[in-house]
């Protein structure tokens, strides 16, 4: 028979310890790096500039954020993702629900997306054929 905090305990997530006390994720995060842009949304003075840093992983819920500042939890952020290609892949009005700063000059949010705006595909350039 296993003893209290046993291999079974920390199987099904019994335990005491902060591994078991984790909520469940509704939505599977993807680990990827992809540059992102981000402001205050709405910007109400002029000096308030975008940031740039990068996603740690994203998911179609929300995303994990690194760059050199953080927002205060609660505050609304308009976020742009750039794709490898540097074209927005992803823009989304998101709200900060943590913040945490890290390393030396490294400051870390997590952000539920809230309203995607649809990215128009790119069509090709109509190319004007002479007649022979």
């Amino acid at each position: 028979m296993l003893e209290s905090g046993g291999q079974l305990s920390l199987d099904f997530g019994s335990s005491g310890s902060s591994a078991g006390s984790r909520s469940l994720r509704k939505v599977r995060r993807e680990t990827t790096v992809r540059l992102v842009q981000y402001a205050p949304f709405p910007r109400a003075h002029r000096d308030e500039r975008w940031q740039a840093g990068f996603t740690l992983d994203l998911s179609p819920a929300g995303a994990c954020l690194r760059g050199e500042e953080a927002a205060a939890v609660g505050t609304l952020l308009r976020v742009i993702v750039r794709s490898v290609d540097g074209r927005p892949s992803l823009e989304s009005l998101a709200r900060v629900v943590w913040s945490a700063r890290g390393r030396v000059g490294e400051a870390r949010m997590g952000v539920a997306l809230l309203a995607e705006r649809e990215q128009e595909p790119r069509r090709a350039p109509r190319v004007a054929v002479a007649a022979a």
